[in-house]
């Protein structure tokens, strides 16, 4: 294997680039102080020198990459990185713990342009509807690379999307607002719900959300940052909008993370 490297004498550092197959990395070393250089050329390099003349190059490089997704993240780290910090950061705040309503006993109220609007508990809706059991991922829209906000969880819950069948929406409906008992909201487009798992989750990794995430019940996604992850829904109402929300994974949506430090700093206020 052919390599080539040669080394850049600049005052008190030297640097050394390195780069094989999909990158090039610069490594920075302190030197006490410039050494002598004989040959020539090398000369005029230290006066103004390229990077690329200080390139090894590696015809192959090699090395082993695992990875898995069915890995699920203890409880005490969700509730950590991701139900305590969601109090300030992102979603609805919970009304109290949680703990003053029963999971059978929590009611939501399914209205809009549908043609069998109803309220129901989640006793109710249990016994119509198949629970839904499924590992699903939650990460904070602004967690950087090496972030703690994200994590792999086994939840169960009623799909949305049965809940919302139930009453019939209009063939016109392509809006979705799901609504906190705070008053916090989130919109999504119909479309959007259909093409992934939507449960209202009431448990996570076997304990109830109220001791994980808090409130009595939570809106999860698959594939959709966790901004989305609305709390203690107390309500979901269908419209026809002329302009329906913007699909999370679009540019109009992503936009909006701009502010967001971890998210705007690190990129340089690009969103990619």
């Amino acid at each position: 294997m052919d390599a080539l490297k040669k080394t850049l004498a600049m005052g008190a550092s030297s640097i050394l680039a390195v780069t094989g197959m999909g990158g090039v990395a610069l490594a920075a070393t302190a030197s006490t102080e410039a050494q002598p250089v004989s040959d020539p050329q090398a000369v005029e390099r230290q006066e103004g020198g390229s990077v690329n003349d200080f390139i090894v190059r590696m015809d192959k490089v090699g090395g082993e990459f695992s990875f898995t997704q069915s890995k699920v993240t203890s409880t005490d780290d969700i509730k950590k990185n991701l139900g305590e910090a969601s109090a300030y950061l992102c979603g609805a705040n919970p009304m109290g713990d949680g703990k003053a309503v029963a999971i059978e006993d929590w009611s939501i109220a399914v209205q809009g342009d549908v043609e069998n609007a109803y309220t129901a508990t989640f006793g109710e809706l249990s016994e119509k509807e198949e629970l839904q059991n499924v590992v699903m991922g939650c990460s904070c829209a602004g967690n950087p690379s090496d972030g703690r906000a994200v994590a792999n969880a086994e939840v169960t819950g009623i799909s949305a999307l049965k809940i919302i069948e139930l009453a019939q929406p209009s063939a016109d409906v392509n809006t979705v607002v799901f609504a906190s008992s705070d008053g916090y909201e989130v919109a999504l487009p119909l479309d959007y719900l259909r093409m992934r798992y939507c449960p209202l989750v009431f448990d996570v990794n076997g304990s109830p959300i109220a001791d994980v995430m808090g409130g009595v019940n939570q809106l999860w996604l698959g594939s959709t940052a966790a901004s989305y992850f609305a709390r203690d829904i107390v309500s979901i109402t269908l419209e026809e909008r002329e302009t329906p929300p913007a699909n999370p994974h679009s540019d109009e949506a992503r936009a909006a993370y701009q502010s967001l430090p971890n998210v705007g700093v690190l990129l340089g206020g690009e969103v990619r």
